[in-house]
């Protein structure tokens, strides 16, 4: 066998180097129509990442507190429920002490109210007699007080006015104190401010909430369906505004007058 016919001759070895060179160029041609594949870069998918675990964390707590504050309306409503008509001499004691009212003698009045209020500081609830004819379906809601023998009490009632065919449902918010030594049952007009307190924290209850709701529901519907309902309602918010307005102008001049006084000197005697 000729080894000389196996070999190749340099011009051939070059075009052979340049047929393999040129072939795989060719193979690596990037198709420019080809999307180029974006970076991936971990800083912005940690930042995602951080991003939406902040979300979620602000979503549980506000999830967390609203349920949280519901939760404590219902613990509430269940360890202190609002009760119908439990107390019979509640009752009682609140429809003749609403009733009271409509006593047109004054003098007589005031004996009857002292039977059943601890005082007559709600003395000027009696202008009521003015314009109000009657109450009926008188229904106590109670809830325990924050002493022993203390009621809260949502006194619910439909109010007869003056010259009007539609009642008006309403509802009056009471504290009431049993006398340990009779069992009698009076109503405190006159509260401390950490009575108050009690009493605005059991209005936030689930219960009493359900209850004001539905009274509200109930009065807006009477006064749609009444407008002479709505006008003495409309005039009567009106002058309690004015009142008010009234009230607190006369305060600040008042005040205004005591700051401008000039000081007082003392002036040496002669002797």
């Amino acid at each position: 066998m000729d080894t000389k016919e196996n070999k190749l001759s340099s011009e051939e070895l070059n075009d052979l180097l340049k047929e393999v060179e040129s072939t795989h160029r060719t193979m690596r041609t990037v198709n420019p129509h080809r999307k180029k594949k974006p970076t991936v870069r971990i800083d912005m998918i940690i930042a995602a990442v951080v991003a939406l675990i902040v979300v979620i964390g602000i979503v549980f707590l506000i999830a967390h507190f609203v349920g949280k504050s519901n939760s404590n309306a219902k613990k509430s409503s269940d360890e202190n429920p609002l009760q119908v008509e439990k107390y019979e001499e509640i009752s009682d004691v609140v429809k003749n002490y609403l009733n009271a009212f409509l006593i047109e003698d004054n003098q007589k009045r005031a004996q009857v109210m002292a039977q059943y209020v601890g005082n007559m500081y709600d003395i000027n609830s009696i202008k009521r007699k003015d314009y109000v004819s009657s109450y009926s379906d008188i229904e106590c809601y109670t809830k325990d007080g924050p002493y022993e023998n203390t009621y809260i009490v949502f006194a619910y009632y439909n109010m007869g006015i003056k010259n009007i065919s539609t009642k008006a449902p309403c509802v009056d918010r009471m504290y009431v104190v049993r006398d340990t030594k009779t069992g009698n049952v009076y109503i405190q007009n006159a509260v401390g401010s950490d009575i108050k307190k009690y009493m605005d924290e059991i209005e936030k209850d689930a219960d009493v909430q359900d209850l004001l709701a539905d009274v509200k529901k109930e009065f807006d519907q009477a006064k749609a369906s009444d407008p002479n309902l709505k006008a003495f309602f409309d005039k009567l918010e009106a002058g309690i505004k004015k009142s008010k307005e009234t009230t607190v102008q006369q305060t600040t001049a008042a005040q205004k007058e005591t700051t401008a006084q000039p000081a007082t000197t003392a002036q040496p005697t002669n002797q």
